[in-house]
């Protein structure tokens, strides 16, 4: 008999054991980073109200964990809140007991009871993670850019280096741009305070006297254990609300040729070519017949729907492009029977009301996770069609569906968890 439950903190010790061997690649079998391992989950358990460590014991033995994380999202202009997972880990002795699936369940259905209509993931498997109803968010891009290929503007009149004591004001700069971009997550306190307390990070920002306007934080990383001036540029965040905070950052990049080999970015804008000189990023790879690979690009957040009525309702306020129609939505969802079935949309020029039973001019039909990907805006109702992923009785009201969902503004998400 399984039982999932917050793990108190002399319990935490025991769940780093099982992080540790569940994730080598990032977590050293050494002493001391178990014991900074531990210091910091103490800290975030008992002070950090975004965050909760959970436990999966069987037979009063813990054999598995995962850290919940409660956010606060943009979708389309509208805050809401939204519930993540992460560090889910399964004791190597129990791997393949359906550990992980009862984690993912109970994540769910934590969320669902306090009334969260979205739940968001990192996948270590995207595919096992779509098969549960996840759907793929926007994809990241990985430019490797020369620092002369950037803009070079008039100058870098209004940067400046920030630090911890700037903290409120780029939060405020932040908020400010999140408030108006699908996707973006308000930030944490603890999100905000390693951007200052981690000692590789450098930021400086577009101050004009009263507010900061953009900013830019990076790292470098070395290329070579002989040439100490051989490194690239790390871009960790990219923020900014006008095309002269852009010009200026970008001016102070364009300046780093002496000491910077290439600038790192890793950006889910996906017309970055548009912005640099030269978008090649050295690999000298050419794609048939003449495309010069540019990035590299994954998959990455995943979006689930967990409740299909909530989440229209946390739209009422959001209009579907001044579309009038009346759609019925056939989800399937295997995991959550509740979320599973139909229901009536009534679109009167854009302005959604949900029913339980209605009258409806054309019936749509597709899985919970792509419906996620859909309803975000990472995907059209177009290719989902044409991918054979949904439904639609009558194929002439293709445009009127694909217009209903339609967004010119991919979601975006930089906020790791």
């Amino acid at each position: 008999m399984s039982e999932i439950r917050k793990l108190n903190l002399r319990e935490l010790r025991d769940y780093i054991e099982i992080v540790t061997n569940a994730y080598p690649g990032i977590m050293k079998p050494s002493t001391e980073m178990k014991e900074e391992t531990l210091k910091r989950f103490i800290e975030r358990q008992t002070n950090d109200d975004t965050l909760d460590y959970y436990g999966l014991f069987r037979n009063n033995k813990l054999i598995g964990g995962m850290r919940l994380h409660f956010h606060r999202m943009n979708l389309f202009s509208k805050i809401i809140p939204v519930g993540g997972v992460g560090l889910v880990a399964i004791d190597l002795l129990h791997k393949k007991e359906k550990g992980a699936k009862e984690l993912i369940e109970f994540f769910m259905k934590i969320f669902l009871e306090k009334g969260v209509n979205m739940v968001l993931l990192y996948p270590f498997r995207p595919d096992f993670y779509k098969k549960m109803g996840f759907g793929y968010g926007p994809k990241m891009h990985q430019y490797r850019i020369r620092p002369e290929s950037f803009p070079k503007g008039h100058g870098k009149l209004h940067l400046r280096f920030l630090g911890s004591e700037d903290k409120e004001k780029v939060n405020e700069c932040y908020t400010r741009i999140a408030k108006g971009t699908n996707g973006l997550f308000l930030k944490t306190t603890a999100e905000l305070d390693g951007m200052f307390s981690n000692l590789e990070n450098r930021m400086i920002g577009f101050d004009d006297g009263k507010k900061i306007k953009g900013y830019l934080l990076f790292s470098f990383e070395k290329k070579s254990q002989t040439n100490f001036v051989f490194n690239d540029l790390v871009i960790k965040e990219f923020i900014y609300d006008s095309p002269e905070a852009l010009l200026e950052m970008s001016t102070f990049l364009h300046s780093q040729t002496d000491q910077v080999d290439r600038i790192v970015w890793n950006t889910q804008e996906e017309n970055v070519h548009f912005l640099i000189d030269d978008p090649r990023n050295g690999s000298d790879n050419l794609l048939p017949s003449v495309y010069h690979e540019s990035n590299i690009s994954g998959v990455g957040l995943m979006y689930r729907i967990i409740d299909t009525r909530g989440i229209f309702k946390d739209l009422k306020d959001h209009n579907f492009n001044s579309i009038t129609a009346k759609v019925k939505v056939e989800i399937t969802d295997t995991m959550l029977p509740q979320n599973d079935g139909e229901l009536i949309l009534h679109f009167t020029e854009g302005w959604v009301r949900v029913l339980e039973n209605g009258d409806y001019d054309v019936e749509i039909s597709l899985d919970v996770s792509d419906f996620s990907s859909l309803l975000m805006g990472v995907v059209t109702f177009k290719e989902l069609y044409q991918f054979g992923k949904a439904k639609l009785s009558n194929p002439t009201y293709l445009n009127t569906v694909n217009s209903l969902f339609f967004t010119t503004e991919k979601p975006k998400c930089i906020s790791a968890f």
